[in-house]
């Protein structure tokens, strides 16, 4: 063949990845199409028998080698969509879910004067809590230095003014109430797989003992040791962790407020 056009390309790798067991195959390449040549879906379809420039193809071909060996798109993209924004991601970072949004919807309601993110990852969730409510204080923590080093590029981006502080759970606690805690923690149970593309996402980010619920029992351990406690807390973990998490915000303290998909927002007990 004198040239590759781009249904040629997205024909033959659309294949490939199928075989890879891929289900997304045909959308995955359609995506990176779009993100190298810079078009639309409309535009694509419309001049498919177009070639394909050969740095433009040289590209490609790389990505869908990577995406061949089961990295997720995210990463073979550098960008995952939330809360309608886009965020930088890579290999340091969980890739954000579209589940997590909740987290986002609960905020709505909550008290919003400062919010601190904990386990901040790519930063998805404070810097869209500074832009959904520009007069809230964000303060946004992780363990990881590299996350956070994802997490100013993304504050950068969308030009949102994020606090950052390298620490393990709560910062010290010496924050002035009223505050709202978010805390999309670790919650997978050690060993639960469900598919390749997350054993290449940071172990850290993902897993939580046994019973996937350690990080959480140590931040509930924490709020209730501290003397001005925060006055919401929205977290996320699986249905069938709901009921351990509530048992963990009562002895804190806390009551369900609201459940929305795998989030769930605890008010503190008027004592």
């Amino acid at each position: 063949m004198d040239k590759e056009t781009i249904a040629h390309w997205q024909t033959t790798n659309t294949s490939l990845l199928v075989h890879a067991g891929i289900e997304s195959a045909r959308l995955d390449c359609l995506l990176l199409l779009q993100d190298e040549l810079n078009k639309s879906k409309e535009w694509l379809l419309a001049h498919s028998e177009e070639a394909i420039l050969k740095p433009h193809l040289i590209e490609l071909n790389k990505k869908i080698a990577q995406r061949a060996q089961r990295t997720p798109l995210a990463y073979v993209r550098n960008t995952q969509e939330f809360y309608g924004r886009k965020f930088y991601v890579d290999s340091n970072v969980l890739v954000p879910r579209p589940e997590s949004e909740a987290m986002i919807n609960l905020l709505i309601s909550a008290n919003k004067q400062k919010v601190i993110d904990i386990g901040t990852g790519s930063g998805c969730l404070a810097i869209t809590a500074k832009l959904e409510f520009p007069t809230a204080t964000v303060l946004a923590t992780d363990t990881s230095e590299p996350a956070i080093i994802v997490a100013k590029k993304n504050a950068s981006t969308h030009k949102a003014d994020i606090q950052f502080e390298q620490t393990s759970l709560l910062p010290a606690c010496n924050y002035q109430p009223p505050v709202t805690v978010l805390a999309n923690l670790p919650y997978v149970p050690d060993g639960l797989v469900t598919s390749h593309e997350i054993t290449l996402e940071p172990s850290e980010a993902l897993f939580s003992g046994k019973d996937g619920m350690e990080h959480y029992t140590a931040l509930w351990a924490e709020i209730t040791g501290c003397k001005d406690k925060p006055d919401m807390v929205i977290t996320e973990s699986l249905l069938s962790q709901h009921d351990a998490m509530l048992m963990h915000a009562s002895k804190a303290g806390y009551s369900l407020d609201k459940t929305q998909v795998l989030a769930q927002r605890f008010v503190k007990n008027n004592i």
